[in-house]
Order: structure tokens, then sequence, then C-alpha cells
């Protein structure tokens, strides 16, 4: 199966969830886990900052087209692709921790978030004030940080088994790769 399948697949997966179960369950704190946050993590981990801002926006675009929407169409789309490029250009070799993915996740999940709230904020949305970022965001990483290890690990071994690479070659370039190059 071509790595680029297995991505578009595992971003459909997790847009299709994330839009018709999660965001619907009753939650009490008005927000819940990001698993598309978590597929872009997954791609952009195996791949690189190129690849994980594709892979950003294009899933944070499906999102924001899904009903209903509450904020301006591309917004989710800006904050993912922010958080798949930064995810990318940090990543490190695959025999790294494995703790590093969790950490990988909690930063995208810090950077959307703030990311979306900036937007907002740029576009006048009323709705964005500090109190209401802080108390989203810090329950949103949690619920995120909750479920990652079920939607984290299996999405990277999936890519790792199923592309037997890194994606090494797309957008790959010198100074966002901290391999050493003899």
């Amino acid at each position: 199966m071509s790595r680029w399948i297995l991505a578009a697949l595992l971003l459909a997966a997790a847009v299709v969830v994330q839009v018709t179960a999660v965001n619907r369950l009753p939650l009490p704190w008005g927000a819940a886990p990001d698993l598309v946050l978590l597929a872009v993590t997954a791609i952009a981990l195996r791949s690189s900052a190129t690849a994980g801002a594709v892979a950003g926006f294009a899933s944070g675009l499906a999102v924001d087209a899904a009903p209903p929407g509450d904020h301006e169409f591309g917004r989710y789309a800006m904050a993912l692709c922010l958080a798949g490029y930064v995810v990318g250009a940090l990543r490190e070799p695959a025999e790294s921790s494995a703790l590093r993915p969790l950490g990988a996740a909690a930063a995208a999940t810090v950077v959307t978030g703030l990311g979306f709230a900036f937007v907002g904020v740029v576009l006048g949305d009323p709705r964005i004030t500090l109190e209401a970022v802080a108390s989203d965001l810090a329950v949103t990483l949690l619920l995120t940080a909750a479920v990652a290890p079920f939607v984290l690990y299996p999405s990277l071994w999936a890519v790792r088994r199923r592309t037997g690479d890194d994606f090494t070659g797309i957008g790959d370039v010198s100074w966002t790769s901290r391999r050493s190059r003899r």
C-alpha cells in the first residue's frame, strides 16, 4: 500500500470518527479529545515538515467543512497546518524515546489551540477571551493526552509497518532534519 494512500486513509478515518462521534460526546467541559491532531502528529513524526503541514491543512479543511461549523472555514485548517509543520520540523530519528510521540502530541495540541485562538482574534471572534482559551486548551490537552496512547502509537506503528521508511524523500531538507549526514 502506498504511503500516501495509508496517510489519506488514516486522516479520513480520524476526521470521520472525530466529526461523527467524538465531537458529539456530551462531555461536561465543552471540549473533546482531538483525534485528527493525533493522526496529523503521527504522519508528521514519520515524514517531514512539508508532509505534516499538508496533512494538517487537508484534514483541517475536512473538519471545517463538516457541519455544524461554529467558526470560520479554514480556521482549524490553519491551526493544524501549523502544528503539522512544527511536529515535522522538530522530529527526531526513529530510535528516540518511546515518550517522544506523546510530547510531540502535547506540543501539537498547544500549538493548535493557540493558533486557533490567534486566528479567531485576528478575525474578530468575540468568544475568544484569555479565560476561554486557557480553560479550553487545558481540557483539550488533558483529554487528548488521555487517548493519545490508544490512537498515536497504533497510527505510528501502521505508518512505519506499511511504508518501511520515514517518508524521507518528501520535502526533507537538510536544515529541518536532525539526522547527521556523512
